[in-house]
């Protein structure tokens, strides 16, 4: 991330049964680690029955797009596994 002066954060709890959690968190690894955009970065954690999302951005507009990207593949992987069971 630009580590400007400004740092804007944002953390998401989503309750999941532990199965599902570990899923969404290894499926959003590679992106996690990698981020596409150096004005933001994210943290995907499992903390009992919640997955995490932490963003930090250098502004609201990152943090924006950050947070909708990360939301929606949450969204679709749930509705991939639901359909797979």
């Amino acid at each position: 991330m630009n580590h400007s002066d400004t740092v804007i954060n944002a953390k998401v709890k989503i309750f999941l049964d532990k199965k599902m959690q570990r899923v969404i968190k290894n499926a959003l690894k590679p992106e996690s680690e990698t981020p596409s955009s150096d004005r933001s970065e994210t943290e995907v954690l499992i903390k009992k029955d919640y997955l995490i999302i932490e963003t930090h951005a250098s502004d609201t507009s990152a943090l924006r797009a950050a947070l909708n990207s990360y939301l929606r593949w949450v969204e679709g992987i749930s509705k991939i596994v639901e359909n797979i069971r």
